[in-house]
């Protein structure tokens, strides 16, 4: 008997479960989770949705992964696991034979959204996936791909996307995801006929590994000058120089090399965290739904290095969209733009869950951060005595800046009472973050707000907090090892109020420590004594009693 019976319960949720029993080497807790587990896919059968499938097959891969001790006489799992296998095997028989068009109609009645939420996702989708399902089903997957295409979009539900998103000036999204462009069509419509009407009014990005079938769709995507670019491995390398020497055209392309820098999909070992996949805030559209995308670290709590938030009638605020540099250059440490109902942005006064697990898991290292982004060790520099000097030598060109910004082509008087306002509160900001009294402060703060934000998360995520501990148990019993005597005698207020060459250390000292259950009541007064909250204007953390703009 493979059932236990339980309340509804997110997959996601019933993932990590498993993940935190097998790391505490629980063979009963592991064995009641992934049973949980079994059931709970077998209730959603015959169509678990994409969404849940990746779920299953992330938790597929990690069975894989520690597999001698779930399949051991006191784990007891391999028959179950064996009935997980088949069912996903027969999943993928019976959607591949039956592929179908999901019509703007069904798409539109299934995310059942109020007209002002489907301004929001269309003003800042990042991502339309045309097609559930890939042709390729890479190993090294970012998207955790679904093997064999399930469904299309409609040509007319495609073509309708794209036109809300030129209604709301949004010209610049990825139609790929977890498919390949090229895998769409709609009887004899292909990409390009899609693509074709849309001409120079957008500049959509496709990335594709050239599906077989699909090198008539990019020889015409070429010759009507459409921007593409391909990923090549091994597998293609040989199909990609044929296809530029008919086309005649050198093809842009990404992940040029033999293997990927970073491990997803199939390799995921759920033991080590890696740099973020993902590069962008925003939403996503697909066949199945509407999602919210919030950039993380590549780990087992979330092996696409993103977040989906599902997008519902209940959802108040949207991230607003931030690609290319502009993402890079958002700190993830710090509370997101938004924008809701009444379409003007506006700051979230806290971090959300998945930016606090990537707090947690920010060790400083470099591998960790992608190029061009900022890591929270690289942050806390902004607070040293040389980094202030220098704000301060800089004053003339960042007033010049801001003018640019502010009024490049008229003057201040130019300006309504409120842009007047805010100019001068940025003159104003950048002139107190001068004073060193105010930058000692504002660094006590930015500290306080983390270790809260830490503390109050951990306190509500056991699961989490488990899976959390194994992936930074290195550093933390590292940090403990050098630190924790002088922890003892030195009062924390010192420790984490002054600037000193191993002040980050310090810093995960106590966040880590939050973790194993260590210094709490060191923190908290920390924290009491320094309430904190997070300033959008002058950009920084201030003294929560303090009156914000």
């Amino acid at each position: 008997m493979f059932y236990v019976k339980h309340s509804e319960i997110p997959l996601e949720t019933l993932k990590n479960r498993f993940l935190a029993a097998i790391y505490q080497k629980d063979s009963q807790k592991t064995r009641i989770a992934f049973l949980m587990i079994l059931e709970a896919a077998q209730q959603s059968l015959p169509e678990p949705g994409e969404t849940r499938e990746k779920v299953l097959r992330q938790i597929q891969t990690a069975f894989l992964r520690f597999k001698p001790f779930l399949t051991s006489p006191q784990a007891g799992l391999t028959a179950p696991f064996q009935v997980l296998k088949t069912l996903l095997a027969d999943v993928v028989k019976s959607r591949c034979r039956s592929v179908h068009h999901v019509s703007y109609t069904d798409w539109h009645t299934r995310v059942n959204l109020m007209p002002w939420q489907m301004d929001r996702l269309f003003k800042n989708a990042i991502t339309v996936q045309l097609t559930s399902g890939c042709s390729h089903f890479c190993r090294r997957c970012n998207e955790w791909a679904l093997p064999g295409i399930r469904s299309h979009f409609s040509h007319d539900a495609a073509a309708q996307i794209i036109q809300q998103l030129l209604k709301q000036r949004n010209t610049d999204t990825a139609l790929y995801g977890a498919s390949d462009p090229l895998d769409w069509q709609d009887g004899a419509h292909t990409l390009a006929d899609l693509l074709a009407p849309v001409g120079s009014a957008a500049c959509f990005s496709l990335l594709t590994k050239v599906p077989r079938a699909g090198q008539t769709v990019l020889q015409t995507l070429v010759h009507r000058n459409i921007p593409l670019s391909v990923s090549v491995t091994d597998a293609n390398r040989d199909r990609i120089i044929a296809l530029e020497k008919k086309t005649g055209t050198q093809l842009a392309k990404q992940h040029d090399s033999d293997d990927l820098l970073i491990p997803a999909g199939l390799d995921e070992d759920f033991t080590t965290v890696k740099s973020s996949i993902t590069d962008a805030y925003g939403t996503e559209i697909t066949p199945e739904g509407a999602f919210i995308i919030i950039p993380t670290f590549t780990c087992a709590l979330h092996p696409m290095g993103h977040k989906k938030l599902p997008v519902t009638r209940k959802t108040a605020v949207f991230p607003v969209k931030k690609i290319g540099r502009q993402a890079l250059l958002k700190d993830y440490f710090k509370p997101l733009e938004v924008v809701g109902q009444k379409n003007t942005p506006f700051y979230l006064s806290r971090l959300l869950d998945v930016q606090v697990e990537t707090l947690l898991l920010d060790n400083g290292s470099m591998d960790l951060s992608p190029p061009g982004m900022r890591n929270l060790k690289e942050y806390f520099t902004i607070f040293r005595e040389s980094a202030r000097t220098q704000r301060k030598h800089m004053t003339r060109s960042i007033v010049q800046g801001l003018k640019k910004q502010f009024f490049p082509h008229g003057r201040y008087h130019d300006l309504t009472h409120a842009q007047q306002r805010l100019y001068r509160q940025k003159i104003g900001a950048h002139l107190d973050f001068c004073n060193q009294k105010i930058v000692e402060q504002s660094r006590t703060c930015a500290v306080s707000f983390f270790l809260q934000a830490a503390r109050d998360f951990l306190a509500e995520q056991e699961d989490k907090k488990t899976i959390i501990a194994q992936l930074i148990k290195p550093e933390a019993d590292r940090l403990a090892h050098r630190y924790g005597q002088t922890a003892r005698k030195t009062d924390v207020q010192h420790l984490l109020s002054h600037d000193t060459d191993d002040f980050f250390d310090w810093f995960r000292f106590y966040v880590t420590g939050l973790v194993f259950d260590r210094r709490i009541r060191d923190v908290n007064l920390f924290i009491q004594a320094h309430p904190a909250a997070y300033d959008p204007v002058a950009d920084r953390f201030i003294n929560d009693k303090e009156s914000m703009p």
